[in-house]
């Protein structure tokens, strides 16, 4: 399966992890799954790993992703989006979607590594 994720209520945040090639679908799918989680709540945190990603999205797919949140806006509440990024192209794209992200309901900053993208997540 190429993305995992993990609600942590106590942390606040759902972890997710994408590894090897992924689709749009994928993306979907793993989105629609944690909002449809008992775990859920709107306004967890979220700390996307796609440091063993190979396929980031294309600029249109960022798009659609964007319109998504936007959509469901009230269901998944305002948050911190950290995206750590190991690779120049998925660096890139994670640019991309926080570029596209401004007006939404998400704060989203990037990282190289995921230290950083969690002591991000958890500052007040």
């Amino acid at each position: 399966m190429p993305f995992t994720y993990q609600i942590d209520s106590e942390a606040g945040m759902i972890v997710v992890v994408g590894v090897g090639e992924t689709s749009q679908a994928e993306r979907f799918e793993v989105m629609q799954a944690w909002i449809s989680d008992p775990a859920f709540r709107p306004g967890l945190h979220i700390l996307c790993d796609f440091t063993a990603a190979t396929t980031p999205p294309t600029f249109a797919e960022l798009g659609e992703i964007v319109a998504f949140i936007k959509r469901n806006a009230a269901v998944v509440g305002r948050k911190k989006v950290a995206i750590v990024a190991a690779d120049a192209m998925t660096f890139g794209a994670a640019r991309q979607f926080q570029a596209l992200s401004h007006s939404g309901p998400n704060t989203v900053q990037l990282f190289n590594n995921r230290e950083s993208a969690l002591a991000w997540l958890h500052e007040a």
